[in-house]
């Protein structure tokens, strides 16, 4: 079929090029002729007036060329001109047809711009968080380079080590995988003002940086080279705090600005969308130049690759640098690059991908929903075009007609969706929780626009040619008898829109799985018996100014007078010291090793070990019990206890195996660490929050004096606000320092739980969306089926069939659907799920009770959606049904 459209498609240009030469040298014919013929009026001879007469005309070849174009710009105008202007009655008889039938385009429209518009808003996340993640030239060659202990990163957390710089400066000189690469450094420091300091985010940066990044000072100048060699103290402001605290006053430049001791020179200000690499990071404030004098420094790299040149290919070639720097310099790295592109950063991106996968299916079934509404209405105007088509309108006229209608409703969909798409996304970012910082800067980008307008374009054509292809599947004679309608050609019409309800039933089933799965896993989360007691405890972070508590009594002094005074405040049940608080995670980066059990530290590779130091009061207050041996007995340096966590020894040892073993982090080519006994076990605490359970090793060893960084646990009897308590009491002690802030730790744990819960309930939304969408399809085709079957129905009671057979028949033909359907979807589930097995918590992938829960809800949709065409069939009158025949 389409070979002969081909053909017939050469045979009409080529013949109707063989008619404009035809038609020019007809009327070359004609001039030369008149012109012979008016030279030998003139006395002129035959055959000397018909030579003259070409000779006067010119060159014939490139006349009739020039003819030849003339009569095919003149086709090709009329051509446009009534390809317009049947573009124009189309377009008009297309808007006065659906017109005509206003509340079943409504529906078809609405019903596809819910399936763009949630496409379009979830697709707007994707395009600015994973498609365009960073907004730097050639931004797909642009990586990230950090680096992770050889063994790898087990801890179930995103976490990297930052490069030192010397490896990073024999990168940059010796690296050709790469065009250029950006060292940076990030850091939080206090901004001196008339009132107390405002803590802001600075970030460290090369002059070369912003030409990376393709941006360029708003007003002033960058760092020069020299400034940097003389370690100047010069600072550039970013947009948004040139805004907020100076007015975006030009005649900043050049003034003075205090950041913790030291006071900087504005030279610039750097516009807001310059933004360091990396998903979440905080706003930077000020920037300030980078010294690669200090080798030890840990540095943030982003890099530029060489096209062509792959990730695994550009990170042999660094761990070779790397191991070539650290040989020179005599030291023994166990660290091996890891190179990732900034979209791979985000937290919640298994998540997005969940809720791309969703609308994706969402989409699928507004689309066959819609697909269904056209069949029916086809099926409805059979007479409608066989009267045409009688009339003389050909195939072609009549499927450029049914297409026009389809693009028609494809376009208002589209709009209609691409609105829907920003109202939807301005509600997941309203909606969003605070720790998804990266959805703040979503917006509708050009890239959303057009999938938007490709998917209507599509689905317009697509509805078009389902719409021609019933049209032509049966003759104008056919369709013009009495009676056409319920023959086997709407039989067969009926079993495709089955096979359209079937598949949108399979898919609500799968949707509605993943989503029961997810529900379970945020109540699991909820329930989730964290090891300790997180309601009423709260968090004090303290900072010290180090210049003024330089030496271990200074401080000690400090937090013991804080301390006491913090106990006699009303409601202080327990407080302690702690290294590291409730959300944090502390590592020690070596080789775990167990006294007695193998393996040289000297031919091990290095992973991350949990830490933390804590004193006597630590395990009470947070409410962790020892559940095997004793606290630290004596907590002196040179005594190395330890107390460990129940997972690891039980696993390891078994119950009661490890009191006495003993334990060290050893890093590779260093200094021989002493052994560590183990005194107790501590049961196991998510203090991280719900859903990290490891059985890796976290050991806690006793705090001495806190640094000028310290952490403070309070319990209390009762909910309370510490903030101006402890803002009062750190102020009464020593002005200088910065008030801390108060956190609950129980507020956090909460927290910990938002972002799953968002996307439970983001996956909920699409999936009763497409339940709904699902039963209006299924709606559809029982009301079809029923008023398809009045004629038999009608005899079947004036036969003697009751009511309740009546309404079985139908409700069974929407039960069977919907089981076809779920049986279909529990497959396609049963492989799906397990790609969001790692955003479960508490529950299996192939959870019965969830698979379970999906067929049950899809069966009990298609029962409420037989209500309606059932009750009908209960409502014909046999009389009235067999007379219509």
């Amino acid at each position: 079929m389409i070979r002969g459209g081909i053909q017939r498609a050469f045979k009409l240009a080529l013949r109707r090029r063989d008619r404009w030469q035809e038609d020019v040298e007809e009327e070359i014919k004609l001039h030369l002729t008149l012109r012979a013929e008016q030279l030998m009026a003139q006395g002129s001879p035959p055959n000397d007036a018909y030579s003259e007469a070409v000779r006067r005309f010119g060159p014939l070849t490139e006349s009739r060329a020039r003819m030849i174009d003339a009569a095919r710009y003149r086709e090709q105008r009329m051509q446009r001109t009534e390809y317009l202007g049947q573009l124009k009655q189309d377009l008009s008889f297309a808007w006065r047809t659906l017109g005509r039938q206003k509340a079943w385009a409504a529906i078809t429209v609405f019903t596809l711009a819910l399936g763009i518009g949630a496409t379009t808003a979830v697709f707007s996340v994707v395009s600015n968080l994973i498609l365009h993640a960073i907004s730097y030239p050639h931004a797909d060659r642009v990586v990230l380079i950090q680096q992770q202990p050889s063994q790898g990163n087990n801890t179930g957390l995103r976490v990297a080590i930052t490069p030192q710089t010397r490896a990073v400066i024999g990168w940059r000189d010796r690296a050709h995988s790469f065009e250029t690469m950006e060292p940076f450094r990030s850091m939080g420091l206090l901004l001196k003002t008339n009132d107390d300091p405002l803590p802001i985010r600075a970030t460290e940066i090369l002059p070369s940086f912003t030409d990376f990044t393709g941006t360029k000072p708003i007003v002033g100048r960058l760092f020069s080279k020299d400034e940097i060699a003389n370690k100047s103290p010069v600072a550039l402001l970013s947009e948004g705090i040139w805004q907020e605290r100076y007015g975006s006053n030009r005649a900043i430049v050049g003034t003075s600005i205090t950041i913790g001791d030291t006071s900087y020179t504005v030279i610039g200000v750097l516009p807001a969308d310059l933004k360091l690499p990396g998903a979440g990071r905080d706003r930077t404030d000020i920037w300030l130049p980078l010294n690669l004098k200090n080798m030890n420094m840990g540095l943030s790299v982003v890099g530029r690759l060489r096209p062509g040149v792959t990730i695994p290919a550009a990170t042999r070639e660094l761990d070779k640098i790397a191991a070539d720097v650290e040989a020179e310099s005599k030291s023994t790295s166990q660290f091996v690059s890891l190179i990732k592109r900034p979209s791979e950063l985000i937290d919640f991106r298994d998540s997005l991908m969940l809720l791309t996968g969703a609308v994706a299916l969402v989409l699928l079934v507004a689309c066959a929903n819609v697909a269904h509404l056209l069949m029916a209405r086809a099926a409805s105007r059979e007479r409608e075009l066989a009267v045409r088509a009688a009339l003389g309108a050909g195939q072609s006229r009549l499927f450029r007609q049914l297409l026009t209608e389809s693009l028609v409703l494809a376009f208002a969909g589209a709009v209609g969706g691409i609105f829907l798409g920003w109202l939807g996304l301005k509600a997941i970012v309203a909606l969003r929780p605070p720790q998804m910082v990266e959805l703040n800067a979503v917006h509708l980008d050009g890239t959303t626009l057009g999938v938007a307008i490709v998917v209507g374009a599509l689905s317009g054509v697509l509805f078009g040619v389902i719409g021609a292809f019933q049209a032509a599947r049966r003759s104008p004679q056919d369709a013009l008898k009495a009676g056409a309608l319920s023959t086997s050609g709407a039989r067969g019409h009926g079993r495709l829109r089955s096979l359209l309800v079937v598949s949108e039933m399979a898919l609500s089933a799968t949707l509605i799985i993943g989503a029961t799965l997810l529900v379970r896993t945020v109540i699991n989360l909820q329930r989730a018996n964290l090891g300790f007691e997180p309601s009423h405890l709260y968090w004090v972070p303290v900072t010290l100014p180090e210049k003024a508590y330089k030496t271990p009594a200074s401080r000690a002094a400090f937090y013991d007078e804080l301390a006491a005074r913090l106990k006699t405040t009303p409601h202080v049940r327990e407080l302690a010291f702690v290294q590291v608080p409730p959300g944090s995670r502390s590592f020690s980066v070596g080789n775990f090793e167990i006294q007695g059990e193998g393996g040289s530290s000297q031919n091990s590779g290095t992973s991350f070990t949990d830490v933390n130091a804590i004193d006597e009061h630590y395990l009470k207050t947070m409410g962790i019990p020892i559940v095997e041996g004793t606290f630290f007995t004596d907590t002196s340096q040179a005594a190395n206890q330890v107390i460990v966590n129940a997972a690891f020894a039980h696993s390891h040892w078994g119950p009661g195996g490890a009191i006495g073993k003993r334990v060290r982090v050893q890093y590779k080519g260093g200094p021989d660490v002493t052994w560590q006994t183990i005194v107790g076990v501590a049961a196991d605490a998510q203090t991280t929050g719900a859903g990290i359970v490891s059985t890796a090793p976290y050991l806690y060893s006793p705090l001495g004096t806190p640094d000028t960084r310290a952490t403070i646990m309070i319990r209390t009897d009762a909910p309370v606000d510490l903030a101006p308590t402890v803002r009062t009491l750190v102020k009464s002690i020593d002005r200088t320092i910065v008030p801390p802030k108060v956190e609950s730790v129980e507020a956090y744990v909460a927290r910990t739980v938002a972002k799953p819960r968002f996307t439970m309930a983001l996956l909920t939304s699409f999936t009763l969306l497409g339940l709904l969408l699902a039963a209006v399809g299924l709606y559809g085709v029982m009301a079809y089926s029923v008023a398809q079957r009045t004629r038999e129905i009608g005899i079947r009671i004036a036969l003697g069939a009751t009511q309740q057979t009546i309404a079985n028949s139908v409700v069974r033909s929407g039960v069977v659907l919907a089981l076809a359907g779920a049986g279909i979807g529990l497959g396609a589930a049963f492989y799906g799920t397990r790609l969001i097995s790692k955003l479960l918590y508490g529950v299996a992938p192939l959870d019965l009770a969830s698979f379970a829960t999906g067929a049950i809800v899809l069966v009990a949709t298609a029962v409420v959606a037989c209500v309606v065409p059932t009750r009908r069939a209960l409502a014909v009158d046999p009389i009235r049904a067999i007379r219509a025949d």
